[in-house]
């Protein structure tokens, strides 16, 4: 660590000397691109004075400039597009090379050797001489220009799902809820890093959430000219975010009209089955894969308004998208429902199918003695809760798998999801050296999704499983302008705007289903209307409000100003400027469910320390006795309280160009980001450790910042070299650092201020009984606090039952060191190889997946006694004591949850690549990436344990291989073969397009748990739940253990991955490969140390291209994705399915979460 801590200060120290010493290659702007190179004579002798033009040949504008006395030229601030140069020099002969592409943020090198003096003829060469190596820049980026854009096999048409494309990045196995996420950002990480620190640019400009770190508009294909994947070693210009940036750039007009009207269509009728959970037809319709249909329609048209000056593009896309998904669930069974809701026979209630020989014990909450022991699990019906009667009441009956209590009902159902989306731009060319632009986006989705449990709600069939209302905003706007003051001096100022609009509402919205079944104090206004959230720990399915963060109201605003300088000085091109922003957010939400959200445990109805005889309970027995185990619920006291941020960047940077051989970049940045503030006075509160409570903002002399302080040394060298050891070979490399600005989901912004006293109070209430039975019954759950009042000192103490948001009071950007060193050959022109490795170290990031972590997490118990009851252990229980609103208060014998960025992480990869730039009718890319991330879990023993915390990346994948390609065959009229065909057969043979991508995978990791680990600590004992525990994990025995995919099972519809070991009975015991740990102590097996099933994709698209006229040609596509149908396993997610002494372990149940089984689409497509 001290290592890095002196390279990153001396690293800085000589960008600065070098910076101020005043140092041609020329660097190239998130925006626009360059040009340049060297003339030379046939001699190889500089030549001085020499004319160089460039013509964008699609809008017939020009930019001149002349070589100085290195023979060096350079031109910037040039759109992205195909352009001519132009050499001229007096007595020699003029060179001009045609179509030259040109980049975002990329300087394409174009040195020139003009022909014998005296000659007065031109020579014109192909863009396809112009060599391939990037030998201007150490970055590590991957492009992806327009054909393959437009080419490539792309499901829903999602622009963000081409970043997978590049090396490093992988799927994220952590998403963001579908109706807040309907533009479809692609769940990914970059080279080891966390979710949603990635930068999304368009135009130059910020188009990242600023809370939830999804992509704000998602471009439609047919309005992007190229994309850019930055994932490493980023110019100083760049910054605020730790896990690369994708930036696109839009279309811009030309000369010419051009436009196009397209149709995509694919539904369920061209999809393959889910070998888990479709292998059962509906009982209704009969059909195994629900009805679907997803329609993309649009166009664009673009052209002159004034011809060679101003130009303009639009485009227009609607999607009308019919959901449809199948869930395999699990209901009471059928003598359940006899015997115990609807009471058809006999005086008992049976759940023997449940438990079998183990009793059911029923404990009065907290009095520590022995339970009423119910033999044979036979319940007389008069101890039953009339309310959970209501409530199970709204389940539906088992319709398959027989009498099995899992998986017994096959559920099927519809959502919506529909869309409309435009945008247009404006370019104009005020004279030669003033060119300006201007862009906006608009975005309107509307969205619905049905339960499967209908009025007993339960998972959902809309976007990713989820239910309710919903309507989501996007905006986005640019105005840029870049003005040459000289041939020396230029600089370009532009201005940002972005909205991001969520409105969600529950399908039971302004209903009363919680006091209709006899609950009280759960549906007391219209924002707690609705079904609450019914939470199982085992048994059967949750159900009521389900996949809806409802009711949500979010609305969110940035404004960007950016103004950059860049001045050349002989061989050095120095550039500087600044990037100011303001962020507002205002978050009205439900990540608790405002109705409440009622956990019934098994633990509330197993065997107790007095009990006689062993049972590990039942959570649908807890439920029908009424034993609410944990209840939480935000209150919300205040529906206007929102955020403010101020955010600056301030940056300086150096292009040398050493030598014709060498380039050195270098420079500075600097990140400014002040603590956010509220609106107005008490419309937030920042937790303070310190103080015991929490501060007001605004109230008694406390800033509305809460009293967080600022960080002004948050300075960021960077560096990097290319030197072309030979014509055909480059050696590149870099090292610098990088800030986050934004942090995700309250790091730094959006959800800590806000979500805290006065505004909203997270409740959050267990047992504190040593017995581990339950909270309240469903007749005691707590009424909602009364609003809060302002005390005169401004600081509301803590107490117990809530769970405030915490954070640092300093505010502490995270913080990325990254190198890479690369080798690049070039083979052809249009042909180049690299191997590079690129590696970096992250700290104050926050740990694991997902936001926030438990600081007051309890101690490993030291005694059996101990468990059950972990609020003692706790750092900081009833540390806090104070008086509040007429009563005492204590604090804090439940969980406190920091948002603050405290873990590090780091990467280490080796990332190939084969690229074959377009030429003969082909390009293709093919990556190959071996990498090793370590990163911290936000488990239970982060915060205590770190060092049990540590292991592999959840996403990590240690080998990935990537291909994309597009081949025009060498078919029909002006092509290799068949050329001289007569026209009726060039339609039959001619214009035909293969394209496709392939992606070959290893396993993600997963950690192996153990049933007994309830007995030996109670830190984290889900051995077998959907969150899959990280600590619940055996220690190691020696020997191996084999994983292996078995085929699919025919009954119980799923595959075996590992074969269960034998019980762990007690503590040392052995079985297998594995042992069971001692008393209070977590396994040594590592987190993340199993890996799942390897996964394999291969999509592809067959184009046919059909001539209509000269300038109008029809086009029809068919598309496969997953085109072998091959089954992307899951690791596995099932109940006990990593418990490897349960008989349920190693059983995989689902596809990957980003996979699907084949789909079939179909496209037609006029262009002009």
């Amino acid at each position: 660590m001290k290592y890095i801590k002196a390279a990153r200060l001396w690293l800085v120290l000589a960008a600065v000397c070098l910076l101020l010493t005043g140092s041609r290659g020329l660097l190239a702007q998130a925006v626009y691109g360059s040009l340049y190179g060297t003339v030379t004579d046939s001699s190889g002798a500089v030549v001085k004075g020499a004319t160089v033009t460039v013509t964008d040949t699609a809008k017939g504008t020009t930019q001149t400039t002349q070589t100085n006395d290195s023979g060096a030229w350079s031109i910037g601030h040039l759109i992205p597009d195909s352009y001519d140069v132009k050499v001229e020099a007096s007595t020699f002969t003029a060179k001009e090379t045609k179509g030259v592409a040109v980049h975002a943020d990329a300087a394409q090198l174009i040195d020139v050797q003009l022909g014998v003096e005296g000659a007065t003829e031109s020579v014109t060469v192909s863009a396809n001489e112009v060599p391939a190596l990037k030998t201007d820049r150490a970055d590590v980026a991957q492009i992806l220009d327009e054909r393959a854009v437009q080419n490539l096999p792309n499901l829903n048409r999602n622009f963000t799902q081409f970043t997978l494309l590049t090396p490093g990045v992988q799927h994220s196995s952590f998403n963001i809820n579908g109706p807040e996420n309907p533009q479809g950002t692609t769940s990914v990480t970059t080279n080891g890093s966390s979710y949603g620190v990635q930068g999304w640019l368009l135009d130059g400009t910020d188009n990242r959430e600023p809370v939830l770190g999804i992509i704000v508009i998602n471009p439609t294909l047919d309005s992007i000219g190229e994309m850019k994947v930055t994932s490493s070693n980023y110019d100083a210009e760049f910054g605020g975010a730790v896990g690369g940036i994708v930036s696109a750039q839009t279309k811009s007009g030309g000369n010419q009209f051009h436009g196009d009207a397209f149709f995509y269509r694919h539904s369920g009728e061209q999809l393959a089955r889910n070998p888990f959970t479709q292998s059962t037809p509906d009982p209704v319709t009969g059909k195994y894969i629900p009805g679907q249909v997803f329609g993309q329609f649009g166009g664009s048209l673009s052209g002159p308004i004034i011809k060679d000056r101003t130009f303009f593009f639009m485009d227009y896309q609607g999607t009308r998208q019919r959901l449809g998904a199948s869930q395999l669930l699990s209901v009471p069974t059928q003598q359940v429902i006899n015997t115990c809701i609807n009471q058809n026979s006999g005086v008992t209630c049976d759940l023997s199918q449940y438990l079998g020989s183990q009793p059911v014990y029923y404990h009065p909450s907290g009095t520590g003695v022995a339970g009423q022991q119910y033999a044979s699990n036979a319940i007389p019906r008069s101890v039953l809760s009339p309310q959970a009667i209501n409530l199970l009441k709204l389940l539906p009956a088992p319709n398959t798998n027989g009498t099995s209590i899992v998986n017994n009902f096959a559920a099927s159902g519809n959502g919506s999801s529909n869309a409309d989306q435009a945008d247009v731009r404006l370019d104009h060319q005020l004279n030669g050296k003033i060119h300006t632009f201007g862009r906006y986006d608009y975005a309107l989705f509307r969205l619905f999704g049905n339960a499967a449990f209908g009025p007993g709600g339960g998972p959902g069939f809309g976007m990713n499983g989820t239910t309710g209302n919903g309507q989501v905003q996007n905006q986005s706007a640019a105005l840029g302008a870049d003005w040459a003051v000289s041939p020396s001096l230029l600089t370009d100022l532009r201005f940002g705007f972005l909205s991001y609009h969520v409105a969600l509402s529950k399908l039971t919205a302004g209903q009363t289903p919680a006091a209709n079944a006899g609950i009280p104090n759960l549906n007391t206004a219209p924002d707690s209307s609705g079904l609450p959230n019914f939470s199982m720990t085992d048994t059967i399915s949750n159900f009521g409000n389900q996949g809806c963060n409802c009711p949500l109201l979010e609305s969110e605003q940035v404004f960007q100003l950016a103004n950059n300088w860049t001045k050349i000085l002989g061989n050095h091109t120095i550039k500087f400027g600044g990037d100011i922003r303001y962020a507002l957010n205002l978050r009205n939400a439900s990540d608790n469910d405002r109705a409440g959200v009622l956990n019934f445990a098994s633990a509330s109805t197993a065997a107790g320390p007095l009990d006689p005889v062993p049972s590990s309970g039942n959570a649908l027995a807890s439920l029908l006795f009424g034993q609410v185990a944990r209840f939480q619920r935000f209150d919300v006291y205040s529906q206007n309280a929102s955020n403010r941020q101020k955010r600056g960047a301030f940056y300086g940077q150096d292009s040398w160009r050493v030598t014709n051989k060498l380039q050195v970049n270098y420079g500075v940045r600097w990140d400014i980001i002040y603590p956010e503030t509220v609106n107005s006075p008490g419309n937030g509160g920042f937790a303070d450790i310190n103080a015991g409570g929490i501060r007001i903002a605004g109230a008694s002399g406390i800033g509305t910042n809460g009293g967080q302080k600022m960080d002004y040394m948050n300075l960021a060298g960077r560096f990097g070299f290319a030197y072309q050891v030979h014509p055909n070979t480059v050696i590149r490399g870099g090292i610098g650092q990088v800030y986050d600005s934004v942090g995700f989901f309250g790091t730094l912004f959006g959800s800590v201020l806000t979500h805290n006293l006065p505004v909203l109070n997270n409740e959050d209430q267990g047992s504190t009984s040593a017995t581990g039975d339950y909270f309240a019954t469903l007749t005691t759950l707590p009424a909602k606090p009364e609003a809060p009042t302002i005390p005169s000192n401004g600081i509301i103490p803590f107490s117990n039952n809530t769970s405030p948001q915490f954070r640092g009071s300093r505010i502490q950007l995270p913080k990325v060191d990254q190198w890479n060193l690369s080798l690049q050959q070039q083979f052809t022109n249009t042909f180049t190889a690299e191997i590079a490795y690129v590696g970096n170290h992250s700290e104050r990031i926050y740990p694991g997946e997902t936001y926030g972590f438990d600081f007051n997490s309890p101690l490993l118990p030291t005694s059996p006694s101990q468990l059950g009851n972990n609020a003692a252990r706790r750092p900081y229980y009833n540390k806090f004591s104070g008086f509040y609103q007429g009563a005492p208060t204590i604090c804090c014998s439940n969980g406190l949850t920091s948002a603050a960025p405290t873990a590090n992480a780091n990467y280490h990869a080796l990332q190939t690549k084969l690229d074959k730039r377009f030429s003969n009718g082909l390009q293709f890319n093919a990556n190959y990436t071996w990498s090793k991330a370590i990163n911290y879990a936000n488990d239970a023993v982060f915060a205590n344990y770190p060092q049990l915390s540590r292991g592999r990346n959840d996403t990590n994948r240690t080998h990935v291989f990537v291909m994309s390609g597009v081949y025009a065959l060498p078919f029909g009229r002006d092509r290799m073969f068949a050329n001289h065909v007569n026209r009726m057969m060039d339609y039959a043979i001619g214009g035909w397009t293969l394209s496709g991508t392939t992606t070959w995978e290893s396993g993600r990791p997963f950690t192996p748990t153990y049933a007994e680990c309830g007995a030996d600590q109670d830190l984290d004992t889900n051995f077998g739940g959907p969150g899959m525990s990280s600590d619940c994990r055996p220690d190691r025995a020696g020997g191996g253990f084999t994983t292996q995919v078995g085929s699919l099972d025919p009954v119980t519809h799923s595959r075996q991955y590992f074969a269960p070991v034998a019980a762990l009975a007690s503590n040392g015991a052995t079985s297998g490969a594995f042992a069971r740990p001692a008393f209070g102590a977590i396994g040594n097996i590592g987190r993340n140390s199993f890996v799942g099933p390897r996964d394999y994709y291969a999509d592809a698209a067959l184009i046919k291209d059909i001539p209509i006229t000269e300038r109008v040609k029809a086009q029809f596509q068919f598309q496969a994705f997953n085109m072998f149908n091959h089954a992307a396993l899951d690791i596995p997610t099932a109940s006990n399915a990593r418990c490897i002494d349960c008989s349920a372990g190693g059983i995989i149940t689902s596809l990957e979460g980003n996979s699907s089984m084949r789909q079939l689409q179909f496209a037609g497509r006029i262009t002009f």
